[in-house]
């Protein structure tokens, strides 16, 4: 039992107001004959000890309750169809009418009732593809005024071409990885991961408040030599080379391309104390990072990098690297090998 929080509130067993306290709970309930467990909340009233359950409470309990019936049965979750609908800017009416149902379906779906699987599967292809939404806007669209149309329509158009801009960067870094398919010292003994990557670029632009591009590749490849010299693998895959500011990995131009959806850069004047004015690419976080995708051993290399250079510029990071024997002992243009990354420096 875990106290969540402490409020004041009005006490139907006192019948006053003071301070109760919120607990959170571990709890079973039987949803369709099935044992879920899940975390229940309740009010506690310290001048009795006794437990309530005001009415809000209850219905997210229930929510609670439902949600991990859903993820046990690998169906989307109250929050899970939120984020769908947030992704695309709809109301819950708007949602359920682009695909045709009834007008409170999917406020159902994000309150109290389980969906089932038909209507799962018609949430999850949406999820992940926009011109499926957009196709179903189009059989709907009598359901819609002309205006809300013309702006959906308008908002999905640039959200496929994106998508499809997207898929084009990816397969082009697919094809220029070819030669880097099976693990090798200069992948880090791992087959490149797009799900790792995205990862690392959410994690490491969420967590730092301003980043430029520099810093991150540098970010990017300590991670990368860390986590192989402690574990004999990369976290990434990215084959890295010896370039004037530091490492960069192959193809990085199509990389930034390939995942626009999750940072987005912006150019930035840099004005230095010598009146020189230079032009940084300043990373901005889109989405935010799932620790549930990565090892905990690649976090936990992720943190330790993070932690180090937190206070490290651009310049000074590179200037850092550039003392490292995996930089000193290749020249430009070289790949490097991760069988250098058992001299790094430690980070501590």
């Amino acid at each position: 039992m875990n106290l969540a929080k402490e409020i004041s509130y009005y006490c139907p067993i006192c019948e006053k107001e003071h301070k109760v306290k919120i607990f959170e709970e571990k709890t079973m309930a039987l949803i369709k004959n099935k044992s879920v467990e899940y975390k229940e909340i309740f009010y506690l009233c310290p001048e009795t000890n006794e437990e309530f359950y005001p009415e809000k409470v209850m219905d997210e309990n229930l929510i609670r309750a439902r949600d991990a019936y859903k993820s046990l049965n690998g169906l989307l979750t109250s929050i899970e169809i939120k984020e769908i609908r947030d992704y695309y800017g709809l109301n819950q009416r708007e949602l359920s009418n682009i695909f045709g149902w009834g007008a409170i379906t999917v406020q159902r779906y994000e309150s109290k009732q389980i969906q089932d699987e038909t209507y799962d599967k018609v949430l999850r292809r949406a999820k992940i593809d926009p011109l499926f939404v957009y196709n179903e806007l189009e059989k709907h669209k009598d359901k819609f005024t002309n205006d809300r149309f013309r702006y959906l329509e308008g908002f999905l158009k640039g959200e496929i071409k994106n998508k499809q801009t997207i898929l084009c960067n990816i397969e082009a870094l697919k094809a220029l990885y070819l030669d880097y398919y099976e693990p090798s010292e200069f992948n880090g003994n791992k087959q490149l991961s797009f799900s790792n990557i995205d990862q690392m670029l959410r994690y490491f632009s969420q967590n730092n408040d301003k980043l430029y591009k520099v810093k991150l590749m540098k970010l990017l490849w300590y991670s990368d030599v860390l986590h192989f010299k402690e574990n004999n693998k990369s976290i990434s895959g990215l084959v890295y080379s010896h370039m004037p500011l530091g490492a960069l990995p192959l193809g990085y131009d199509l990389l930034f391309q390939a995942f626009s959806n999750v940072i987005s850069i912006q150019e930035e004047s840099l004005n230095y104390p010598d009146d020189e004015d230079i032009i940084g690419y300043r990373i901005y976080n889109l989405e935010k990072v799932d620790l549930n995708k990565l090892q905990p051993s690649e976090i936990a290399i992720m943190n330790k990098v993070d932690i180090f250079f937190k206070e490290m510029g651009s310049k000074k990071i590179s200037k850092y690297m550039h003392e490292e024997t995996a930089y000193k002992n290749t020249n430009l243009g070289d790949l490097i090998s991760f069988k250098l990354a058992a001299m790094l420096k430690d980070l501590k």
